[in-house]
Parts: C-alpha cells; structure tokens; sequence
C-alpha cells in the first residue's frame, strides 16, 4: 500500500489495520484445518472426583473406576465408588428429555475442569472413543453442538453406553491482535500470513472506496491460501493422513 514498513503509523491506522487483521486471520484460520491449528486433546464431562474437596448436593463427579456419579447430599470425604449403600452418591444416568432426570454428556468449548482451564475450542472437527492419531479405526462418536457445547449422546439403539472420556478433534481459536502486537512481538501464523497481509490491503482499500483494488486483493489472499492448502495436500500429503479427516 505505499507504507513504510519500519514505521509506526499513526494511531487511528493503527488500529484500523490491527482490526483488519484481526478479521482476515480469522477467516483465513477458519477457510481449512490447516495443521497448526487442529489439536487432538483427551476430554472428560465432569471433574474427577478428589478427597478432601467439598461438593454440594446434585456436584456431579468421574469416579476411579470411569464411570460418573451425583451428589445425593453434601459431603467432602465420601469416595463415590466406596459408597455402595448409596448414602451420598449414586451412579449418574444419561439425561432423559422425557423424564428431565440424569446428567447431560457436555464439553463447553470453554471447559474449565477441576479448576483447570483447559484449551478453549473453536470449531469441533471430529469427537472419538480413541485417539485417532495412534489408533487407525478410532471409533467416532455421536455428537451435535448446542449451547452446552458438545454435546455426546449414545451411538444407536444398541449401544446405550457413552464412554466416560472421549477425544476431541477441533482447531483452536485464531489470535486475537491489539495495536501494541505492532511493536512487541506478536506474530501471523506462517501458513496463513501472506493471505492476511493480502486482507489487511483489501480491507483497507475497500474502506477507501476502491473497491475494484480491493477485489484484486481479495483474489490474492483466496490464491495464498489455496497454495498453501496445495501444499499440504499433493506435496506433503498431510489430508486423509489420519482416518479423522476422512468426513
């Protein structure tokens, strides 16, 4: 665009251009499952349960021996899978939306379990019984999104059962920029940033009114990101290398 690159500009440009870059990462990162960006991570519905923590009435907890239960009472020291008189904890069963009882099989994308924040999901590619990075006949699992966020429910008439851990295929959300990414390091992922800088000019130039520029720049940033998916595709063959991608 004519900008010298070793200067700052100005801090209304700035911040224009922080937003749009903001906007072309974004639908860069999302337009492929390009490998930086899909991670394979082992979740669990609820935290495991912890002697010595104190949980409330209806706290539902994964016991030792994988399976889920529900707080009948208050209590901080009742070992769920010990407690076989089922004075302070029953085995959880599958939510009914005819009965409204049971626990609901949901992974916010935004899970914190434990206490621990786990690595937030942006969009969910693929749910496992297995990891199938290591395991070629993974078995998929049944799952639809909804405001709870994943939400895994049994795989047929057959088989009621819903495993107490599954594998999440998803991509992680992209990076969020602010002005001072300018100067203090921040960087573009490599496999999409010749298609944000092709963005950023055309979000820019459309601003200003030129839009026949603008679509110029369009087209280049749908062509970078095209070379780089030809890349993984016929030179490294990194699509259907795991049977996950197979959809």
């Amino acid at each position: 665009m004519g900008l010298d690159p070793l200067v700052t500009p100005s801090s209304n440009t700035l911040a224009a251009f922080t937003e749009y870059a903001n906007s072309s990462l974004r639908a860069a990162w999302e337009m492929y499952p390009w490998p930086d960006a899909v991670r394979f991570e082992s979740r669990q519905f609820y935290a495991t349960w912890v002697t010595g923590t104190s949980y409330a009435a209806g706290a539902v907890v994964l016991g030792s021996d994988g399976n889920y239960y529900y707080a009948l009472q208050a209590n901080s020291s009742q070992d769920p899978v010990a407690d076989t008189t089922a004075a302070y904890w029953a085995p959880a069963s599958s939510y009914s939306s005819t009965t409204g009882s049971g626990i609901l099989y949901a992974i916010s994308l935004d899970q914190v379990l434990g206490g621990t924040t786990l690595t937030p999901i942006g969009e969910v590619l693929g749910v496992f019984q297995s990891d199938p990075r290591t395991n070629r006949y993974a078995t998929p699992v049944n799952w639809m999104l909804t405001n709870d966020g994943i939400v895994v429910g049994q795989n047929g008439l057959s088989v009621t059962s819903i495993p107490s851990t599954v594998w999440v295929q998803f991509t992680v959300r992209p990076s969020v920029y602010t002005t001072s990414s300018y100067s203090n390091g921040d960087t573009i992922p490599y496999v999409v940033a010749e298609a944000v800088k092709f963005g950023i000019c055309a979000e820019a130039q459309r601003e200003d009114g030129q839009f026949d520029k603008a679509a110029a720049h369009d087209a280049n940033a749908l062509a970078a990101l095209n070379t780089e998916w030809d890349k993984l595709e016929m030179k490294q063959g990194q699509q259907g290398r795991f049977s996950a991608m197979n959809r």
